[in-house]
């Protein structure tokens, strides 16, 4: 989103207000604006924002685990919750939205910093299934975080 003054007289100063909205950005972003002006020397300069976007807490590699093999046979999979502020997080919770198929177990690595979800296939039966482990935290900025599980589980 861009802010400027419309209209700067001759010899005067404008400002120009460029923000990003963060909730649809992550990592290193490089965002460019041009300001055109009816200057003869100089019709247009381009403005660069540079940075980078954080989340408050990460799931390293990502929000997803597939649990794939035979019944009885399924590797477990596992997410590291990386809290990105200085200030600890606390787990509260995590709620699973198909206990019959999957359990879970979170260890603490870094006390408040880094944790360690893991989670296993309990299927007494074949067939594939998508299951939704609701991680919640204390962190008012970051209440709840989303893994989805994909169970592909076969006879032999």
């Amino acid at each position: 989103m861009a802010r400027y003054d419309r209209a700067i007289p001759p010899g005067g100063t404008g400002n120009v207000t460029l923000k990003i909205d963060s909730s649809s950005v992550r990592g290193e972003f490089e965002k460019k604006a041009i300001v055109w002006s009816n200057d003869p020397d100089r019709r247009s300069i381009a403005l660069y924002l540079k940075g980078q976007v954080k989340p408050h807490i990460s799931l390293d590699p990502g929000g997803y685990i597939a649990l794939v093999g035979a019944k009885g046979k399924v590797p477990t999979g596992h997410v590291k919750i990386i809290n990105n502020h200085e200030s600890p997080v606390k787990i509260i919770g995590v709620d699973n939205d198909l206990p019959d198929r999957v359990r879970w177990r979170i260890e603490e690595i870094k006390p408040g910093f880094v944790y360690r979800l893991e989670v296993e296939d309990i299927s007494k039966e074949e067939g594939d299934y998508t299951a939704h482990l609701t991680i919640r935290t204390d962190n008012p900025e970051k209440p709840e975080l989303t893994l989805i599980v994909r169970g592909e589980i076969r006879e032999k």
